[in-house]
């Protein structure tokens, strides 16, 4: 059997077919998948000069040490080892290795640090920073709007259509990660401003022309992430927010506000599209400031001691 270059690269076409027709992953984790497995495939023919079907546990074993020997942040480790993992089952379930060298290898610890996110009064200041009067700044007033309503990912805003609006019901059709489907209800405001944005600054943004997209850029085109990432980052620094502003910076915040306001966990978990609670549980650990207050407030030995 050839074990070398030209039958890694078939492997891995296999492996990136399968991810995308039976997995239905996303194009872009397809993409890390694959950047993924090409860094390990050069490690191997510079340290190792092994084939991808004789590795041994200690040949990942050292590859993860090199990674983080290279100042690599433990997530990223941790992601590389989950993409090894899955490789070589796809490769013992299509026969085509025997043993699986990610077995007993545990992932790098990690420290879960919770997400950046904006108080109710950033908010404000964020949401009344574009100029409703006119069109390109109606349309980003509505992104912001529909972005914290929502508490949709970037890519999501930027992949609605405008069929996927149901306004009678005030609800949107939402892809996530994978294309899994999920209903997300917004609010009046949010309301009213898409219907404006539809009549008013989406007719004016496609000058004549046709697109299902919901949100368009100043040439009549699909809003892009590039595009909408930017918009983000200007009104952020126009409006004085100190702190490090992130994509999902507003879906953080919708989730956080959320639980500090006593919405349930599964809720949560549901209109953010998680697969795993487990996810969703680390907003449950952002408020610790307010914990502490009521701790000190009503347990009886704070109360004895003040």
């Amino acid at each position: 059997m050839d074990t070398g270059i030209e039958k890694r690269g078939l492997l891995l076409a296999r492996f990136l077919d399968y991810l995308y027709l039976e997995k239905n992953l996303s194009g872009n984790t397809i993409h890390a998948y694959r950047q993924d497995l090409l860094r390990f495939f050069d490690y191997a023919d510079a340290q190792l000069g092994s084939s991808v079907l004789e590795m041994k546990r200690r040949d990942l074993i050292e590859y993860l040490a090199f990674c983080r020997k290279s100042g690599l942040h433990h997530r990223t480790t941790s992601r590389y080892l989950s993409s090894l993992r899955a490789f070589y089952r796809f490769l013992i379930d299509e026969n085509e290795a025997v043993n699986d060298p990610t077995v007993y290898i545990s992932s790098p610890k990690s420290i879960v640090n919770p997400p950046e996110y904006l108080t109710l009064e950033e908010i404000d200041r964020l949401l009344s920073m574009p100029d409703e009067g006119t069109i390109l700044g109606f349309r980003d007033k509505t992104i912001l709007e529909i972005m914290y309503s929502c508490g949709l990912r970037v890519s999501e805003i930027t992949d609605l259509f405008i069929h996927n609006v149901r306004f009678d019901e005030r609800l949107i059709l939402v892809f996530g990660k994978g294309r899994k489907e999920r209903l997300v209800p917004f609010g009046e405001r949010a309301s009213e401003l898409l219907k404006r944005y539809v009549q008013w600054s989406r007719v004016e943004l496609l000058k004549g022309r046709l697109s299902d997209a919901l949100f368009l850029n100043f040439r009549g085109e699909p809003l892009g992430r590039k595009g909408l990432w930017k918009m983000i980052k200007g009104y952020a620094r126009g409006s004085g927010i100190a702190k490090n502003i992130k994509p999902h910076i507003l879906r953080h915040s919708f989730a956080t506000h959320l639980i500090q306001n006593g919405a349930d966990l599964r809720i949560v978990q549901e209109l953010l599209g998680h697969a795993d609670i487990s996810t969703t549980q680390i907003y449950t650990h952002l408020d610790r400031g307010t914990l502490i207050d009521l701790h000190n407030k009503y347990h009886p030995l704070q109360k004895s001691s003040t």
